[in-house]
């Protein structure tokens, strides 16, 4: 029976909305520049909670990577996540340097907390390449094969000249990233 249940909690997907939530509190438009940041036994309270999600969510993300491909966009990203993740929480917290010491590391949780859940949102899901990484991908193969965009003056220099397929493409990687940019900024919703 116990050994049941220990598989069922590990199981259970991680639960991003309380993590977003907790990192609202300190990346919300009410934490802004003017906003005065929590403090004391809050601030204290906030950064552990900061820490022992990324401890649970890193090893998440990691597992999710096992399924993908080796050279998957999304994967290398997701991993390369992890590793800043690892390194925040080695991190020394600056309370003693100056007074907002505590506050500028609990915001360096709190943002890498958010692009974790980002990229597990993605990898769990099996996206191996995003339609921004596609887009962006079309647009550099033709950068690299097109004679237009390669033209080069005699010192080396590129002309610059028109090219309508790259523009083409250009504007359909900057569409893709404003679609993603506008999926990572949805709004948190509060946990039932």
């Amino acid at each position: 029976m116990s050994a049941m249940t220990l598989t069922t909690v590990a199981a259970d997907p991680p639960d991003l909305a309380t993590m977003l939530q907790a990192a609202q509190r300190l990346l919300g438009p009410d934490s802004g520049p003017d906003a005065l940041p929590p403090a004391g036994q809050e601030l204290a309270t906030l950064i552990a909670t900061m820490r022992g999600h990324l401890e649970a969510l890193m090893p998440e993300v990691e597992q999710a990577t096992d399924r993908l491909p080796k050279d998957s966009p999304t994967r290398r990203g997701a991993l390369a996540c992890v590793g800043e993740a690892r390194g925040k929480l080695r991190a020394p917290e600056l309370s003693c340097v100056s007074p907002g010491g505590s506050v500028m590391y609990a915001r360096r949780l709190a943002r890498v907390l958010v692009a974790l859940c980002e990229h597990y949102e993605i990898v769990s899901a099996g996206v191996a390449e995003t339609p921004d990484q596609t887009a962006f991908v079309r647009l550099a193969q033709h950068c690299l094969t097109c004679p237009t965009c390669r033209a080069m003056d005699e010192e080396g220099a590129n002309l610059g000249l028109p090219c309508e397929i790259h523009d083409r493409l250009y504007d359909a990687y900057r569409e893709a990233r404003a679609r993603a940019r506008g999926r990572r900024r949805r709004p948190v919703e509060a946990p039932a």
